[in-house]
């Protein structure tokens, strides 16, 4: 009895001699993988317009028709190195998991921006850049904005982090809605210095950066698709900081970002007239467009931040109308995706953002809101989207041609007979296209429907 009592302790499978065998214990239930989540919803997929950082007001987000984000460096958006790996090895994944759930429960995909920045790994650079004055983020990214100091682990970092979010039914975050497939390596590296500093390095060295994110992002999920870090705009200053990442780097991109145009970043608060506003807006994918072309490249392009400041010399109706004649020259010189930077300022922001958003602090909604939910009720399905002339812009939604017009010129004359008109508001007019005449407020004019 002894002798049975011992084998059966010490293990489950064990053969026992026939004059001593006890019942045989099953082995343990195998684990169940997980099952591998379905892709991102198409109608989310295919959708044109996102918002930075949600948390201002998600459900009046969720109500305008926006279903892409792109998190900012917070708490309510921490894809942080130093936010998940806090000490070497080790992984903390609440508040991103926490963060994750929120947004897809209001059916929104992310453009994921990964901060590679750890205060452990920094701490080898030596001391953080002195100064006193407050830098973007610092309470959450930290002053220290040098490259990874150690590559491979950051690169196991990027590589746990994309694991926990692609939906492969391996390692996923429990309660994972759908995965997250488009990734950002960093913040736009060639503003450095003064409030906005968002790297401390040379082109050279956010390259590696690059590198490694895309490397480890595909190493993860093949099928996921990286971008760079956004060109702020095409100035000179900017244009030689990035020329050498396209020149050697355009393979650990899937897809180019840029902003548009962000004046307080590159003119000191200065404030834009109107003209000069509307030329800065309308000019930037097509000028970045032709950057890229100069070195081969022929990729995706995705507007991931824009804000328009507006002065005293420009009216909250003028804000609107130049707000929806940049989506659409965007869209026209090839932008897939436009995200606007902030929908409704919170309590804590700089006053000089309270004049760039659709919606003012006390929730009041401005000329910009109603041109950003008709261009999102007329256009988010597009599939085309080509220029006929100034101010003259032809998109093809579901099979029919929408057009978006303005300025002094006649319409086109493909446009004919009973047509539906559309002003910014969403005011709809049912009227024959001889009667149109066109002003600079944008209106939508599509065949009426019988």
């Amino acid at each position: 009895m002894r002798l049975r009592k011992l084998i059966v302790t010490l293990g489950v499978g064990v053969t026992l001699l026939a004059s001593c065998a006890a019942p045989s214990i099953a082995p343990p239930p195998a684990e169940t993988p997980t099952p591998a989540l379905p892709a991102i919803p198409e109608e989310i997929l295919a959708s044109h317009f996102g918002i930075c950082g949600v948390d201002q007001d998600i459900e009046g987000v969720t109500e305008l028709g926006i279903r892409w984000t792109k998190p900012y460096a917070n708490p309510s958006g921490p894809f942080i190195w130093d936010f998940i790996e806090r000490e070497r090895g080790e992984y903390i994944w609440q508040l991103t998991d926490s963060y994750v759930q929120k947004i897809q429960g209001h059916n929104m995909a992310f453009l994921a921006l990964i901060w590679p920045f750890a205060e452990w790994d920094q701490a080898n650079w030596g001391t953080a850049p002195a100064g006193t004055s407050p830098i973007f983020c610092e309470q959450w990214v930290g002053r220290s904005r040098r490259k990874p100091y150690d590559m491979d682990a950051y690169r196991r970092f990027v590589s746990a982090l994309v694991e926990r979010y692609d939906g492969d039914g391996i390692g996923d975050m429990p309660g994972l809605k759908y995965p997250i497939k488009y990734w950002q390596a960093g913040g736009p590296p060639s503003v450095q210095g003064g409030y906005f500093n968002f790297f401390n390095g040379s082109s050279e060295d956010y390259l590696e950066v690059l590198k490694a994110t895309y490397e480890a992002v595909k190493e993860a999920d093949p099928e996921a698709k990286v971008l760079h870090a956004a060109m702020l705009n095409t100035n000179p200053r900017n244009v030689s900081f990035w020329e050498p990442i396209f020149k050697k780097g355009s393979q650990y991109f899937d897809i180019a970002n840029v902003h548009i145009p962000w004046p307080f970043a590159e003119l000191g608060h200065a404030e834009l007239d109107k003209t000069g506003l509307i030329a800065k807006a309308e000019g930037q994918v097509s000028e970045f467009k032709k950057l890229l072309s100069e070195y081969g490249i022929d990729k995706p392009i995705w507007v991931t931040a824009a804000l328009y400041y507006f002065s005293e010399s420009i009216s909250p109706e003028e804000h609107g109308q130049i707000l929806v004649r940049s989506y659409v020259i965007s869209f026209a010189s090839g932008a897939d995706k436009f995200f606007y930077d902030m929908f409704r300022p919170g309590p804590f922001v700089k006053p000089f953002f309270k004049r760039c958003t659709p919606v003012d602090e006390n929730g009041e909604k401005r000329p910009a809101y109603y041109g950003l939910k008709t261009l999102i009720e007329k256009l988010d399905k597009f599939t085309s989207a080509e220029k006929l002339a100034e101010g003259q812009y032809r998109f093809t939604v579901e099979g029919k041609a929408i057009y978006v017009l303005w300025g002094s010129s006649k319409i086109p004359e493909e446009i004919t007979g009973e047509v539906l008109v559309t002003d910014i508001y969403g005011k709809e007019t049912r009227t024959n296209s001889s009667a149109i005449s066109l002003t600079e407020s944008p209106i939508f004019v599509e065949e009426y429907p019988h």
